[in-house]
């Protein structure tokens, strides 16, 4: 719901970084690997998840509407790596499996 705080747990097992990001939104990282984070806030708007890594992350949901949260190196979002924020209240007019029959682009 607008104005709630966010907390998400990322965590990459797939053998490669992705460098994830939150569309609309900037986090702050909360810990890495169980390690709460320290001194000053780390805001990112991408953060590097190496594989093996975990963060828990926070944000302000104040950007109302649909997001993607999405590896981007394109190439690996497209086989994988992407979330779907959605906030309470809004809807979209697409569908899996429309009649657009839109597919991801492939890696060369």
């Amino acid at each position: 719901m607008a104005g709630d705080v966010v907390r998400m747990h990322v965590v990459n097992g797939s053998g490669e970084v992705h460098p994830m990001h939150l569309h609309g939104h900037h986090a702050v990282v909360l810990a890495g690997n169980g390690v709460a984070a320290t001194g000053s806030p780390w805001w990112v708007g991408s953060l590097d998840v190496a594989d093996g890594d975990s963060f828990d992350i926070a944000f302000v949901a104040d950007n109302p509407g649909i997001g993607t949260d999405h590896c981007h190196n394109l190439p690996h979002a497209s086989q994988g790596p992407v979330a779907h924020l959605m906030y309470t209240g809004v809807t979209e007019p697409y569908r899996v499996g429309g009649g657009a029959v839109n597919a991801p682009e492939r890696a060369p």
